[in-house]
């Protein structure tokens, strides 16, 4: 079960206790796997569920303070066995069915329509649900479906009319936060986060990891000193909240503090490198911080030392979509990654028809194309077909056939040497790529494919476009060092200097 948690991986557990006012934080032994709630504690909290199995709701509390957490609790075995357990102790408990199944359709690794069972068990659940269950587990089994099926907005529909009467309902908020990531919708990232917070008991178990999801919602919507602000509270209260180091991480991109954002990662690195379930995307993060400073060698240390060894391992789809990003990058930088495509191909290969995410299979089509596969290339490009003709709805049908279809062509294209047909697709697009999910620096590939195909394709027009996209960037990454490098690489391309000249009189951007 563990391998299909993969945007959802895991944090590392502490204890917050209270004493003469001052927040004290212990080691995660006590804090996800004692003092766990049983039915009576979750009434109490105004979050009744209609099992009456203390240790089935002890258990779904233990799962989620590792899900919030992104870390396995030793003591209790790590989530796969808690969820194992959970389940054991009542088979039909609503909101252990929920946690399960929500796991497996937040981690975008398991696809509806290549899996049966999974289907008949999302059935099931709702069914299950619907005769046993009270109105928030209805609501909650009708929002895990959605979302299984692609139909990510009413899902968070359903997890905000939670909310809105169970503001402590850290699953709602969790899965909310999730779905707003995956439709990239950034303001609702922030909001739902925003809305409830002030809400809570700060006593309350997991309090502490809500302003580290603020800051990442803050941070999407450019509001970089707040997220720093609410990322330092997190790990004041929690030094190990890697959601919050990760918050941080996207403000120093985002804001050009390279070296310092390199120091602030590699200073906290034992207190979220053990957060294995996201430690992968924090190092990715790094190495992006490397790349945009041009020190390629140590971005491709951290790939071959760090974020290979770990995709391998975890085989998660979101660990497999950073190494895919980031091989792409450092190729474009002018970095010979060798064979290294040919290993992450061997891994990606078996989703080649999953559908489940766009914003997936476009990284995929970056693998299949780098690693020279014709058949694979052919093989996903009719995998999204059948999706295509066989489904007519929800947000990731619309995703998948106006945004991430074409980028699929795009990429192939531009591993084919046909960068004007790269350009021609991507350039109209590139400011709707936002739908397919995914944050600023995830989605930046784009942007960068864009740049370079410009600049390959011997279409006087594309240099147009690439002023403008450079300029874009510069305006989304003020003092962007590898903006610069691109500027120049620019100017030796030997653009028109009567279109430069323009450009100069006219614009901003005068390179």
């Amino acid at each position: 079960m563990l391998a299909v948690l993969q945007h959802v991986r895991l944090l590392s557990p502490l204890t917050v206790r209270f004493a003469t006012g001052r927040i004290q934080v212990a080691m995660c032994a006590d804090w996800c796997a004692t003092n766990l709630r049983d039915c009576q504690a979750w009434k109490e909290e105004g979050l009744d569920m209609s099992t009456t199995s203390n240790e089935a709701v002890k258990m779904f509390d233990a799962s989620l303070r590792q899900l919030v957490s992104w870390m396995n609790c030793e003591q209790l075995g790590g989530i796969e066995k808690t969820l194992s357990k959970m389940t054991s102790a009542d088979p039909d408990a609503v909101m252990g069915q929920v946690l399960t199944l929500g796991l497996n359709a937040l981690g975008t690794g398991k696809s509806l329509y290549r899996d049966e069972e999974y289907a008949k068990n999302l059935d099931s659940m709702v069914k299950n649900a619907e005769k046993t269950g009270n109105k928030r587990e209805k609501l909650h089994a009708l929002a895990v479906n959605h979302f299984a099926r692609g139909e990510m907005n009413s899902a968070c529909v359903l997890w905000e009319r939670i909310l809105a009467e169970h503001p402590n309902d850290l699953l709602a908020l969790k899965f909310a936060h999730d779905g707003y990531f995956f439709l990239g919708d950034k303001y609702n990232k922030r909001d739902s986060v925003g809305r409830v917070i002030e809400k809570w008991d700060k006593a309350t178990p997991c309090y502490s990891y809500l302003h580290g999801m603020y800051a990442f919602g803050l941070e999407e919507c450019g509001e970089y000193e707040e997220s720093e602000r609410q990322a330092r509270m997190a790990l004041e209260l929690q030094p190990q909240d890697c959601w919050a180091t990760h918050a941080m991480a996207h403000c120093y991109e985002m804001s050009s503090r390279y070296s310092e954002g390199i120091r602030f990662m590699e200073s906290t690195v034992k207190d979220w490198s053990p957060c294995f379930m996201l430690a992968c995307h924090n190092y990715w993060h790094t190495a992006l911080l490397y790349i945009e400073k041009g020190d390629y060698a140590r971005a491709l240390d951290l790939f071959d030392t760090e974020v290979d060894k770990r995709y391998a391992s975890s085989g998660h789809m979101l660990d497999m979509v950073d190494a895919a990003s980031l091989l792409f990058r450092m190729e474009l930088e002018g970095v010979k990654v060798g064979d290294r495509w040919l290993s992450l191909f061997e891994r990606i290969k078996d989703h080649v028809d999953d559908q489940a995410l766009g914003f997936n299979e476009v990284h995929m089509s970056m693998v299949f194309s780098h690693a020279g596969s014709e058949e694979y290339i052919n093989l996903h490009r009719e995998a999204t077909d059948r999706y295509l003709s066989g489904n007519s709805r929800g947000d990731q049908y619309h995703v998948i056939k106006c945004i991430t279809q074409p980028i699929d062509e795009a990429i192939v294209a531009f591993g084919h040497g046909d960068y004007n047909k790269t350009a021609e697709i991507m350039y109209p697009l590139r400011h709707s790529v936002y739908q397919m999910g995914g944050s600023h620096a995830q989605r930046d590939i784009f942007t960068l494919i864009l740049i370079h195909a410009c600049i390959r394709s011997d279409d006087p027009s594309k240099k147009a476009w690439l002023i403008d996209v450079l300029e874009e960037r510069r305006q989304l990454k003020t003092n962007s060092t590898l903006v610069d490098r691109l500027s120049n690489v620019y100017k030796e391309a030997h653009i028109d200097d009567v279109l430069k000249q323009s450009y100069c009189a006219n614009g901003s951007m005068c390179i």
